[in-house]
């Protein structure tokens, strides 16, 4: 019977690894069959997520056998709701990436105004962008995210899944460079 049980749950790990791997409405970059897949959950409210920024980008712009999976976690504010919603709402658009930068490099509050104009300087329709804002299906990813990380026992932000395995810690740059 545990052998059944041990099985089972290998396999709900196995098919929750690729729904979160996998899911084509999340923004990535790299190879899609990089032998090395890093998910991280983020907040762009959250300074550990600030910093961890950079070590991601170091990444994108270094490694090529790495691909990272993008995954909004607004958990800290409202503040960070409308701009996971607002990043999300910009992919139609191509500018996920440059926005994503530019919130992360954002110090300051982060007030509806200045998510527009962090939009704006990057190259973001704001009035298209506010439109996508409330679409059902960014909910939904939204509310995903949140679920999986649940799974996960993600319990703060930065939250990193290296090739299924989670790296507890926040924002661990010597445990993240060890995997």
């Amino acid at each position: 019977l545990q052998e059944a049980l041990d099985s089972l749950a290998d396999r709900v790990a196995a098919q929750r690894r690729v729904e979160i791997e996998h899911d084509r409405r999340d923004f990535s970059i790299g190879p899609s069959d990089a032998p090395i897949t890093i998910v991280e959950f983020y907040d762009y409210r959250c300074p550990y997520c600030h910093a961890a920024y950079e070590w991601v980008n170091d990444l994108i712009r270094t490694r090529r056998d790495i691909r990272v999976v993008f995954k909004e976690l607004p958990i800290l504010s409202p503040e960070s709701v409308e701009a996971a919603r607002a990043a999300l709402a910009s992919m139609p658009q191509g500018r996920y990436l440059q926005f994503h930068a530019a919130l992360m490099g954002f110090r300051g509050e982060l007030t509806s105004a200045q998510i527009d104009n962090i939009a704006r300087q990057s190259g973001v329709d704001v009035p298209r962008m506010r439109r996508a804002m409330d679409d059902p299906n960014i909910t939904a990813l939204l509310q995903e995210n949140i679920a999986h990380a649940q799974n996960m026992q993600i319990t703060g932000t930065p939250g990193f899944m290296i090739n299924g395995e989670l790296v507890q810690g926040g924002f661990n740059r010597d445990a993240l460079d060890a995997r």
